[in-house]
C-alpha cells in the first residue's frame, strides 16, 4: 500500500478538490488556455526536477530525492511518473482555485464562496491528516 502514498495523495490533495471545482467552475474555465499552461508548467518543472535529482546524488548537502517504496515504480528520466502527475494535476487545481477566487471577488456566483471555502478546508486537511497521522502513531511507539 505504501507504494501508492505519493498517487493517493495527489488524488485528494488535488484531484477531487479539483473535480468537485470543474463541477461548478468548469463554465468559466478557458481550455485552450489551460492545456498550454498546464504543458508549459509540466515541461519546466520536470526539467527543474530532472536537474535537482541528478545534482542531489553529487551533493551530500542537496537533498531532493523520491522515495522509491512510496511511488509505484515506473520512471521516466530518473522521475517518478507521479511526479509528472503531480504538475497536471496541481497546475489544473491552481487554476480552477484561481477563478474561483476571482468569481468570489467578483461576487457574480454565491455558490462559488460555499465550493472554494470547502475546496480550501479539504485541502488543507488532506495535507496535514498524513501528519497528524504520523505524530500520533509515532507517540504510541515512541
Amino acid at each position: 500500500m505504501r507504494k501508492y502514498n505519493y498517487l493517493l495523495t495527489l488524488f485528494f490533495v488535488f484531484c477531487a478538490p479539483t473535480i468537485v471545482a470543474g463541477f461548478y467552475l468548469s463554465g468559466f474555465i478557458d481550455l485552450q488556455a489551460l492545456v498550454p499552461f498546464i504543458v508549459l508548467v509540466t515541461i519546466i518543472g520536470s526539467i527543474w526536477d530532472v536537474w535537482a535529482t541528478r545534482h542531489g546524488k553529487k551533493d551530500r548537502v542537496w537533498l531532493w530525492q523520491f522515495n522509491r517504496r512510496q511511488t509505484i515504480g515506473l520512471r521516466f528520466l530518473g522521475l517518478p511518473v507521479e511526479e509528472y502527475l503531480f504538475y497536471v494535476a496541481s497546475s489544473v487545481y491552481v487554476i480552477f482555485m484561481w477563478e474561483g477566487l476571482k468569481l468570489m471577488v467578483q461576487g457574480t456566483n454565491a455558490q462559488v464562496y460555499g465550493v472554494i471555502g470547502l475546496l480550501s478546508a479539504w485541502t488543507l486537511f488532506a495535507i496535514l491528516f498524513p501528519y497528524i497521522i504520523g505524530r500520533k502513531r509515532d507517540k504510541f511507539i515512541g
